[in-house]
């Protein structure tokens, strides 16, 4: 996050109500949500964290352009 200049809170906004959402590999979820005209911020993430922990686990985020 910090190499990509990732905003945590993108990653909350993406995650809580995102604008597309897909089961990705392995139980993970794939969500995307415009953040602004020029950008659209894309996560990979487990729904819930290890050993029975609610928060989700951000596995990658990065920001795509918008088109």
């Amino acid at each position: 996050m910090l190499e990509r200049g990732i905003d945590v809170d993108h990653l909350k906004r993406a995650i809580k109500n995102p604008d597309f959402e897909e089961p990705a590999f392995e139980g993970r979820m794939r969500v995307r949500k415009k953040i602004d005209s020029q950008r659209t911020i894309e996560v990979i993430y487990y729904r819930q964290g290890f050993k029975g922990a609610n928060d989700p686990v951000i596995i990658t985020a990065y920001y795509l352009p918008n088109e």
